[in-house]
């Protein structure tokens, strides 16, 4: 089986991608601003609004999303006097030589042994990084090592990395119209709608109606940011799956070893531990699912749009030559 990839050619296209996607989603978020303002007659109040919170989420994204997303999940930097790591950091260098990379990336170790996974962030090259758990290191071989840290390269050379980042930074944004607009709901509801009618009752004879748009408009924005959210969200993991295909392809060709990663998949496979600092907002990153939801290794149409990564089964079956069915009687005591 080829496992050929034009490496650089997939970096350009995950770079016109990201100038199309800013574009849609800032043009999507322009709409949803309008749709409010115009349906309540206040334009260009929550246009402007929506546009700012786009903008803003992008800039701290591309600044300090790798410093966000490593200290959300408690990575420190690699330690030179420990072998095990010294022994990964000989290997990424070597790698990034393959790769055609003009610096490795840094390294950064999550200490955890029961788990086994890596990930890899960054928007450039330049500044990129590969964070490995500390179970990664002790639980595997030069080769099975090799074949993960060909993986996250892949993803770095690809420009996956900018391409996933930015992802998250525009759905953060509607979650945030979204949660504030809830919030908003729900405060008034308890709060304002109450002031509201027992200012009606002291009223003399006449209906004070007034809390109806204010409630209107809020769940219309709830609403709205509801539904841009599971679209762009639904986006976000088609987007995820297909790109862990690419980079394993691409890992077998910087290693000349399909093996390595395919004996490492399978020992991520067999192990049941989540990584206790992983999130819902961090998983599409790593290698594996590091919370280890079973929906990931599903293959139903509904697995299929809810799943953050391809099931491990069918990524082993790729990589072994081996039918699906196969791979997934070998591991039915796992997944």
């Amino acid at each position: 089986m080829s496992f050929t990839v034009d490496f650089y050619e997939e970096g350009r296209k995950n770079v016109r991608k990201t100038i199309i996607l800013v574009m849609v989603f800032l043009a999507m978020m322009v709409v949803f601003g309008l749709i409010i303002d115009l349906i309540f007659g206040i334009l260009p109040i929550f246009t402007l609004v929506f546009l700012s919170v786009a903008l803003i989420q992008i800039l701290i994204s591309l600044s300090s999303g790798k410093e966000i997303v490593l200290k959300s999940v408690k990575a420190r930097p690699l330690k030179m006097n420990d072998p095990e790591e010294r022994q990964l950091k000989n290997i990424v260098d070597e790698l990034s030589i393959a790769a055609g990379m003009g610096k490795p990336p840094d390294l950064f170790v999550i200490d955890d042994n029961s788990v086994i996974n890596a990930f890899a962030t960054g928007r450039r090259q330049e500044d990129s990084v590969v964070c490995v758990t500390s179970g990664l290191l002790k639980n595997l071989d030069r080769e099975e090592t090799s074949g993960v840290i060909g993986h996250e390269l892949s993803h770095i050379v690809n420009k996956d990395v900018l391409l996933m980042t930015l992802i998250s930074a525009l759905l953060g944004a509607v979650v945030i119209v979204q949660l504030l607009a809830f919030r908003a709901l729900i405060t008034y509801l308890r709060y304002g709608a109450i002031g509201a009618a027992t200012r009606s009752k002291r009223s003399s004879k006449k209906n004070d109606n007034s809390a109806l748009p204010i409630i209107a408009f809020l769940a219309a924005v709830a609403g709205l940011g509801a539904l841009f959210s599971f679209t762009g969200r639904l986006s976000l993991l088609a987007v995820s799956r297909t790109r862990e295909y690419f980079a394993d392809a691409r890992a077998v060709e910087l290693t000349r070893n399909p093996e390595g990663l395919s004996r490492a998949l399978r020992k991520i496979a067999t192990t049941s531990a989540k990584l206790q600092t992983a999130n819902v907002a961090t998983a599409h990153l790593f290698i594996s699912d590091p919370l280890k939801r079973r929906i990931n290794n599903k293959t139903s149409f509904f697995a299929s749009l809810w799943s953050t990564h391809p099931p491990i089964a069918m990524r082993i079956s790729i990589l072994e030559n081996k039918t699906l069915t196969e791979i997934e009687a070998e591991l039915s005591d796992y997944i």
